[in-house]
């Protein structure tokens, strides 16, 4: 519960409306309801909460119209694996410091770090790929 605004926040940056995002939100906290018990004996809580919503929300995507992610706009995702863009999302879309993205996904604040790191070798790469490929002069 303490993290339910984090979570719909969340689902709404990966381009669900409101409504939505907060109904996979609830869906999801209902859900962790029923296996608690599992999930409190478990190393990382916050891990399990947060592999089920994410999930949800990707299935909640899969769902929805290519397109329309593409205009509204979650580029990370389009660009990177789920945990590399989700990271980068919530680190700086979200505006969430290192800790705070560490402990709402339940990782190391190194985990993270790691990611982060990885995603921007991904993103440079890409870039270099599509400046080699673009001629300069035609």
């Amino acid at each position: 519960m303490r993290y339910q605004e984090r979570y719909v926040r969340y689902a709404q940056a990966r381009s669900l409306d409101a409504g939505r995002a907060r109904q996979i939100v609830e869906s999801v906290l209902s859900a962790l309801v029923v296996v608690w018990p599992s999930v409190i004996a478990s190393d990382r809580p916050s891990r399990v909460a947060w592999k089920m919503l994410t999930a949800q929300v990707a299935w909640a995507l899969s769902e929805a119209d290519q397109a329309r992610r593409r205009r509204i706009g979650d580029a990370a995702h389009l660009a990177l694996p789920p945990s590399q863009a989700d990271v980068v999302l919530l680190r700086y879309r979200l505006s969430l410091s290192r800790g705070e993205t560490a402990e709402l996904m339940g990782l190391k604040e190194s985990e993270v770090a790691l990611e982060l790191a990885k995603a921007l070798d991904s993103l440079q790469a890409q870039d270099r790929q599509r400046r080699d490929a673009t001629p300069v002069f035609r």
